[in-house]
């Protein structure tokens, strides 16, 4: 189906056995659909809509399409355009009111509550690369995409959203976790590179957004080992899980202290957080203890749900779950029907209250 069209509602609504709270299936369309994971926000700012990710095909390669719905699962409707190779790299802007996203070489602008779409650029002789995440900086200046140059590698483009101009800021076999920080201009990614040997090698780089110079950002994690980690937020500070035999979540400041331990007990995997970064959100496994709310600030922290997924090797198997800006809504993905489906679990007041209070 073309841009625009509408599909009505896919939800599904169970109440979870071990806390009683409303999870709602968001998408049930028997192809895999994602949210747009732990390190990339999902729902508008003002938590009214939301974006997710649906193959259009159930084969593996198969292009994904882009999808906006209410953050309560209706009035799905189309962003991207039926092109053959789907769209890639999406985000939404600053303000919510719109996706980004690409078709090949050329990166789009599409209103969320219309599906009005422009052209922002294009990029000469390139080619779609199926990541299905963007960026955009936290001052709405900027869109951080990826194409597939002519010589078959892997660049990563940055758009003036001003403008529609484009800069190539690398070039490289590949990229992972490309992430721009909520309330400031570093932008990181891990770089991988074929080495002469056949091997590849990963470098993890920060750039300035808005120069792509270098940046140099140190987090102190003392004692620890990190798993996984994001910014907390539009906070300056990150989140991150600990690896066996650690069982936690620490925060970390740049150029900071020791880190924070804020959560501990489970074995925490991912963790996403709330826009304000009051709130983080984790996922458990090895056993599987469910998906857990943390309030930063207290340290207190109770189940939300049983999220039933495999947490096998493939990506869309993990939850990587995340917040909307103020913690009344966790998103996830789980494969509990056999396919990768967009879950939300709403959060009680009274939770919230709960655990923002001080003993």
């Amino acid at each position: 189906m073309p841009r625009g069209a509408s599909y009505g509602t896919e939800r599904i609504d169970r109440i979870d056995e071990s806390t009683g709270l409303l999870v709602r299936q968001i998408t049930s369309f028997p192809t895999i659909s994602l949210h747009l994971h732990y390190e990339t926000p999902t729902f508008t700012p003002d938590g009214r809509r939301m974006i997710v990710v649906s193959m259009r095909l159930p084969h593996r390669g198969a292009p994904w399409d882009l999808f906006t719905c209410q953050s309560d699962g209706r009035d799905i409707v189309q962003l991207s355009d039926d092109e053959p190779q789907g769209m890639s790299c999406a985000c939404l802007s600053t303000d919510g009111q719109y996706a980004f996203y690409m078709h090949g070489g050329t990166a789009h602008r599409t209103r969320l509550d219309d599906a009005e779409d422009v052209e922002i650029g294009h990029v000469d002789g390139a080619g779609q690369h199926g990541y299905y995440r963007g960026s955009r900086s936290f001052d709405g200046r900027w869109y951080i995409s990826m194409v597939r140059t002519k010589e078959g590698n892997v660049a990563l483009v940055r758009w003036d959203l001003r403008t529609g101009e484009h800069t190539i800021a690398l070039e490289a076999n590949g990229f992972n976790h490309p992430k721009a920080n909520p309330g400031g201009p570093e932008f990181q990614v891990a770089v991988k590179r074929r080495q002469p040997d056949g091997s590849e090698k990963v470098e993890h780089l920060c750039l300035n957004i808005g120069t792509l110079e270098p940046v140099t950002l140190r987090f102190n994690r003392g004692k620890y080992e990190t798993a996984h980690n994001c910014w907390l937020g539009r906070s300056g500070k990150y989140h991150a899980t600990l690896k066996p035999p650690g069982h936690g979540v620490i925060l970390m400041t740049p150029d900071g202290e020791a880190p924070e331990l804020v959560a501990e007990g489970p074995y925490f995997w991912h963790s996403g957080s709330s826009y304000d970064g009051s709130w983080v959100v984790a996922d458990t496994n090895w056993p599987d203890e469910g998906l857990w709310l943390i309030n930063v600030e207290t340290k207190k922290r109770e189940r939300l749900c049983f999220t039933g997924t495999s947490a096998g090797h493939p990506q869309p198997t993990h939850n990587h779950a995340n917040m909307d800006e103020n913690g009344a809504m966790a998103v996830f993905t789980s494969d509990r029907t056999g396919i990768t489906q967009v879950y939300v679990v709403y959060v009680p007041d009274q939770m919230r209250e709960r655990l923002s209070k001080r003993d």
